[in-house]
């Protein structure tokens, strides 16, 4: 009885393990940044185009070069990086002259320096994000109107209204263009011959609340600037309902995570928690390795757990073997 009991308890724990080896677990945490990746944003605040080099996971922010000297009298938006030759784009606003002006200007990752580029000019001169294509067409979106954009010239070509977002961004991963409400997180795909918009439920974001270092809660969107993604397919944002806080979503299921308030103890060591705005952000770099189906489960895990699944079911019938052989007295 004792043999056929601790038969019976291999044969169950085999197929336990089988089980468990083949059910995915539910994917937990937030999405990281790509080995190979490395994440950026330019101040909008004191510093109006200081490059910052971010820690993805915490939104700590370390100046790139010498810190420049104070200046404020503008904003920057919607950096994009061209995936045909690597070149960052973003959008300055100069304030200072009247009436305004927006420049396209192009900035170095590894040294900071920006360089002033042309103005731009046709359609609607004040676009809020930047879109290229892996083909290195260049798209600014402009207060629910695309447009085509010369990168060389800035100047933009009016192709659609494509009025109900607030936030566009292109992911190189799928060659498609996305765009999100500013407060409900509502993905549309954009057409970009046209500008029209298809909802894309499937790609709603649906924000964790969390709560602000300055006090506070943050339960409602209030995406800013441009949306980037990372060679996983991820999207990244500025979320700006306490001050300037960087979320992630995972695509595939449209959670989206809160990895801090973008902060510098360089830049802003008197400013609260040193935090500081920026609505410009953008990602360089090539993923060093393919990215696995985010299910949550580690492939090596249910390998390691299959190969004792299957010892353990070899060593089930052996044992049954064994047991009938004492049996017939073989």
């Amino acid at each position: 009885m004792k043999k056929k009991l601790a038969l019976a308890a291999v044969v169950l724990a085999t197929a336990g393990l089988i089980t468990a080896g083949i059910a995915p677990a539910q994917a937990t945490g937030a999405p990281t940044l790509p080995a190979g990746q490395k994440f950026f944003s330019l101040d909008n605040d004191d510093y109006l185009n200081q490059l910052f080099s971010v820690d993805a996971s915490t939104a700590a922010s370390t100046p790139v070069g010498t810190l420049i000297s104070a200046n404020s009298a503008g904003y920057t938006i919607g950096a994009q990086v061209n995936p045909a030759d690597g070149t960052v784009y973003f959008l300055t606003r100069d304030v200072s002259v009247i009436p305004s002006v927006t420049y396209l200007d192009t900035v170095d990752p590894t040294t900071g320096v920006v360089t002033r580029g042309p103005a731009v000019t046709g359609g609607n001169d004040q676009p809020g994000s930047l879109m290229i294509t892996k083909a290195g067409v260049a798209y600014s979106y402009v207060q629910g109107n695309l447009n085509l954009l010369d990168l060389s010239t800035g100047v933009q070509t009016f192709i659609g209204s494509s009025s109900g977002i607030e936030v566009a961004g292109y992911d190189a991963v799928t060659d498609k263009a996305y765009g999100f409400s500013y407060r409900g997180g509502l993905a549309y795909t954009i057409d970009l011959t046209s500008g029209a918009l298809t909802p894309d439920p499937a790609h709603n974001l649906t924000l964790i609340p969390y709560s602000c270092p300055a006090g506070g809660d943050a339960t409602i969107f209030g995406l800013y600037g441009g949306a980037v993604f990372d060679g996983n397919g991820n999207p990244w944002f500025m979320n700006d309902v306490c001050n300037a806080e960087l979320v992630v979503a995972d695509f595939a299921t449209g959670t989206t995570y809160f990895m801090g308030q973008f902060n510098s103890a360089a830049a802003y060591p008197s400013s609260p928690n040193n935090r500081y705005y920026t609505g410009t952000l953008f990602i360089t770099g090539t993923p060093t390795a393919a990215a696995l189906p985010d299910t949550g489960a580690s492939a090596i895990a249910l390998v390691s757990t299959g190969a004792i699944a299957a010892g353990l079911l070899g060593a089930g019938a052996l044992a049954l073997i064994m047991v009938r052989r004492r049996q017939t007295g073989k």
